[in-house]
């Protein structure tokens, strides 16, 4: 029998074919400009910061007040610096000669409208700011007042959703903004096909370098070897995101090289806590239990990944001291029988009542490896008892919204900010915006609440690496590896042979072509 990740491989030559065709046409087409073609795994959310302020960001459209540095540390973008006045206030001084998209200037009271946009309409801002009051001092001169008070600030100025906008065109402008915002990044939107293709376009009036190239292409290929297909025959230049078994591929086609960036995200499974039994701590333990973690970065990661033991990469957040899950298949069928779990009818399968324990395991195959990986999942499950049917999505946000489903299989940066209080804010709050399983916790609350009040780094990292042993000890999710995040690209490529660690900072206008 054919396994998934057989038949999406199938799948995607036949993917390709088309893509080459479609691909030369309109290459033909824009053959007296510069162009950067990039082959993309996905982009399900339109361009506005609000709605996919990752997606603006990695494609050059928007800036933040803040970036971080290759030391995944806070450091100047739009703003010039920030001085903290007093627990709950900031000061924050902005670069001149800023022109967003339409030619209209940044200044202080665009920054404020935009701040104020961005609270309103994202709740993730809302909740990382925590805005109560904002104030034009000068010109170029803002004041940000915190209902908390924070040391926070920079670092959260670095997150995506409070990226930079002109709000007086998003007002008129209406529901156009959604998928044509008005950015101040080096690139602007020419064309936007949600999910197909994105094209943006050199910012001539752009106040940092100017860009290298004209125009730059984002064709989503979702398949892995789609990407690598396109890449080899020249039909892109930068194959996002390699599946591990194209590293080897790449590397040994002579016009083509790997650029490898840190693993700054973790692959992980949520568990549905709104459904029985994973609202059960003893059945979530035996399910982290069960994975063979060190399997899954040898075998499915073949070495391009470390072994996750808490919710954060070392790259973002070290903690020395955390006791993951062993891999123990025998103390999970224990906990599955305290929980009440037997195989009382010889089957290889648990129940209790004479319900059968299935789990619906949902991924995507835009991140190639998730499919092996729930493949492995399958099977290790099936060891203690539990049988488990995988289910392809095509987008893996809405079926986790849906609610009917017990795994999801999900890939997530958790270095948006460079600090850990994003990712604990996200994703382990009680109610956060990205808490997907409805996990609720009030150690971890508390501990999240410590960390963002912190007096200073140390502590906030000390507090931070508790509540990661809480997240641990309470199975909020499975961490289960950090990817090394792997880009292929034509040496006709010039200016990225270092790319940023975080692959947040994507496209500058520092890339061009030879």
């Amino acid at each position: 029998m054919q396994s998934i990740a057989h038949i999406f491989r199938v799948y995607g030559i036949l993917a390709w074919l088309v893509t080459t065709f479609l691909l030369a046409l309109a290459n033909g087409s824009a053959a007296e400009e510069s162009t950067l073609r990039v082959g993309v795994p996905l982009l399900l959310q339109p361009p506005d910061p609000v709605i996919g302020g990752f997606n603006a960001v990695n494609t050059g459209l928007a800036e933040t007040l803040f970036k971080l540095g290759r030391d995944l540390q806070p450091e100047p973008w739009l703003a010039t610096g920030a001085r903290r006045l007093d627990g709950h206030s900031w000061e924050l001084t902005l670069q001149q000669g800023v022109q967003f998209h339409n030619g209209t200037l940044m200044d202080a009271a665009a920054v404020k409208a935009s701040l104020e946009r961005a609270v309103a309409k994202s709740p993730t801002a809302k909740v990382l700011l925590d805005i109560a009051r904002l104030e034009v001092k000068a010109p170029f001169t803002l004041t940000i007042t915190t209902n908390q008070p924070t040391l926070l600030m920079p670092a959260m100025l670095a997150e995506p959703t409070s990226a930079i906008v002109d709000a007086t065109a998003a007002q008129s402008m209406g529901n156009a903004f959604t998928e044509m915002p008005i950015l101040t990044g080096p690139f602007k939107i020419e064309r936007f096909q949600q999910d197909k293709e994105w094209v943006v376009v050199r910012h001539k009036a752009y106040w940092g370098p100017p860009p290298l190239v004209d125009r730059v292409r984002f064709v989503v290929l979702p398949d892995n070897i789609s990407r690598v297909l396109a890449l080899q025959s020249g039909d892109i230049d930068i194959a996002h995101y390699l599946a591990p078994e194209s590293v080897a591929t790449v590397q040994g086609t002579s016009h083509l090289a790997v650029v490898a960036a840190a693993p700054v995200a973790l692959e992980y499974m949520y568990l549905n806590h709104r459904r029985e039994p994973w609202n059960d701590a003893r059945v979530r333990a035996a399910i982290a239990l069960a994975i063979n973690r060190e399997a899954l970065v040898q075998g499915v990661m073949q070495g391009q990944g470390t072994v996750a033991t808490g919710p954060f990469p070392s790259a973002v957040l070290g903690c020395n001291q955390l006791q993951g899950p062993p891999y123990d298949p025998a103390q999970a069928k224990q906990l599955l029988g305290q929980a009440g779990y037997q195989d009382n009818d010889s089957d290889g399968f648990v129940e209790k009542e004479g319900q059968r324990l299935t789990m619906t395991l949902v991924t995507y195959r835009q991140r190639p490896e998730l499919v092996p990986i729930a493949e492995a999942i399958q099977a290790s499950l099936k060891t203690i008892g539990i049988k488990v049917a995988v289910r392809m999505v095509e987008n893996i946000n809405t079926a986790l919204e849906q609610r009917d489903w017990d795994g999801g299989l999900y890939f997530s940066n958790m270095a948006t900010t460079g600090d850990p209080y994003w990712a604990l804010s996200q994703f382990f709050l009680s109610g956060g915006p990205a808490n997907r399983g409805g996990f609720s916790s009030p150690r971890i609350d508390a501990l999240t609440h410590q960390v963002g009040q912190a007096a200073d780094r140390q502590a906030r990292e000390h507090l931070a690496c508790a509540a990661s042993q809480a997240i641990i000890d309470e199975v909020a999710v499975v961490p289960l590896l950090s990817p090394i995040f792997n880009y292929g690209v034509s040496k006709h490529v010039v200016g990225f042979d270092a790319p940023h660690p975080f692959f947040l900072y994507f496209l500058d206008s520092k890339i061009g072509k030879r």
